[in-house]
């Protein structure tokens, strides 16, 4: 955990200005799901040598590793690229911000999760695409969130934090043997814990009130997706300066039968879930006799509740592509269900997802039309 006090950053740098950096620093984790993942750095090293990058690599030998070389690089004055899953981006994110440089950051996604680089809108799947986003070095802000636990510890993030159910299997996850893909990985550990789980009432605090009941997780998602491109905060995204939350009140067995629909963006608006919109949350149990939720931002447990949580906007200045590349994705292997999906929203009267920011235009159209 960082305990810096609240970090001011971002200031130095101009949106989109293409910065030619000392050299890149590679920050990579050898044993990102349990090391096998070596052919894909392989060819993300090809691809930037193919690309004139010229950088240094620097590899972690431990958990938080990634934190003091990202520090130590920013520094040094390097341009630091975290090259690995969630874990690995999101130590790099914590390191660069604690170094006070401002130096730019990017991602180069491979591993478990790959949901960070998403949020600034690399998409999952193309490792070369990625490498050319970071040998553009064409940059811009975006938002990031900021978590506090009791003990005053600092974590920020891109993705999501949440506490409950998910944040078990969150634990799991980073406990198991990463055997598997990311997504099977954390689908395998919700299977686990999902027999056991047993739900809590919480608060939560926002900036026009409070929530209080039993819930089976919170979400507060600076971007849209955890657990290997799981929509939980199917509107967020990291350039309206806000929280998107998410309140989960659902039996553990239909939560399992949902979870599948939340891929495709296909499972909300749903009666037992609440959502809220805020910039800063506090999250804490109601009865002082239950055991507290534990907390993850990221997929990093960060303690147990309470959690208070700061939306930071254009929170920091990344390398990223031009357009959100994940949404394009997302398109791409979700569309058409996506589409039939607002559609059959709209016959029943929702209008949930008409203020999407990335709702695709046909369906603008057609819903202008149809008006």
């Amino acid at each position: 955990m960082i305990n810096d006090s609240l970090i001011k950053i971002g200031d130095k740098v101009k949106i989109g200005e293409k910065r030619m950096p000392k050299d890149f620093a590679i920050i990579y984790n050898p044993v990102a799901a349990a090391g096998k993942l070596k052919e894909q750095f392989n060819l993300a090293l090809k691809t930037l040598d193919n690309l004139n990058v010229s950088y240094q690599i620097f590899k972690t030998e431990q958990f938080q590793h990634a934190i003091t070389l990202a520090r130590d690089a920013a520094k040094d004055g390097f341009t630091v690229v975290g090259v690995g899953g969630d874990g690995t981006c999101n130590e790099v994110l914590n390191g660069v911000i604690k170094s006070h440089t401002n130096a730019l950051l990017g991602f180069i996604p491979i591993g478990t999760g790959m949901d960070i680089p998403g949020a600034i809108g690399i998409r999952p799947d193309n490792i070369k695409r990625a490498c050319e986003i970071i040998a553009d070095n064409k940059t811009g802000k975006s938002d990031i969130g900021l978590a506090i636990n009791a003990k005053n510890e600092q974590r920020y993030f891109l993705g999501i934090g949440s506490q409950g159910f998910d944040a078990e299997v969150t634990k799991r996850t980073n406990e198991s043997q990463k055997s598997m893909k990311g997504t099977q990985n954390y689908v395998l550990n919700v299977l686990k814990t999902v027999w056991k789980f047993k739900k809590r009432k919480i608060r939560v605090t926002q900036d026009h009130g409070k929530w209080e009941g039993i819930a089976n997780l919170v979400a507060v998602g600076n971007g849209p997706t955890y657990g290997g491109w799981m929509y939980m905060c199917p509107k967020a995204n990291v350039h309206d300066g806000m929280f998107h939350i998410t309140i989960i009140n659902i039996a553990n067995l239909p939560l399992l039968i949902n979870f599948n629909s939340m891929y495709s963006r296909n499972f909300q608006p749903h009666p037992k879930v609440f959502e809220f919109v805020s910039k800063n949350v506090k999250i804490e149990m109601v009865n002082n006799d239950d055991e507290p939720y534990i907390a993850q931002v990221d997929g990093e447990i960060i303690g147990d509740l309470p959690i208070t949580y700061k939306a930071l906007r254009d929170g920091y200045e990344f390398i990223q592509p031009q357009k959100n590349e994940a949404e394009q994705w997302f398109q791409e292997k979700y569309g058409k269900k996506f589409a039939k999906y607002v559609n059959k929203l709209r016959k029943k009267g929702s209008t949930y997802y008409d203020d999407f920011i990335y709702l695709p235009e046909d369906l603008r159209i057609k819903y202008n039309t149809n008006r």
